[in-house]
């Protein structure tokens, strides 16, 4: 997706504790892999009864502000339902 802003904008709203609270919802937790400011983050996903999901962000600034792709792979038993 394109959100309108710089990187440096999209990163901070990206790692900000409260919106992180609200988009992994009640249960959901999350641990920094790596951290790469207004360039990269990753995540694993995870809630107390799931495996979770390893979760990459990368921002890339564009014309019209900034592309986030987003990567997503699990991990447990649905990683190798896919294999």
């Amino acid at each position: 997706i394109t959100i309108d802003g710089d990187p440096d904008e999209v990163w901070e709203a990206l790692t900000d504790p409260e919106l992180l609270a609200e988009w992994l919802g009640e249960d959901g937790q999350a641990l920094v892999e790596e951290a790469e400011p207004s360039e990269r983050l990753v995540l694993w996903l995870y809630e107390d009864d799931d495996p979770g999901s390893r979760v990459e962000l990368r921002l890339v600034a564009v014309p019209d502000g900034t592309r986030v792709t987003v990567t997503e792979a699990p991990v447990g038993p649905f990683a190798l339902a896919g294999a």
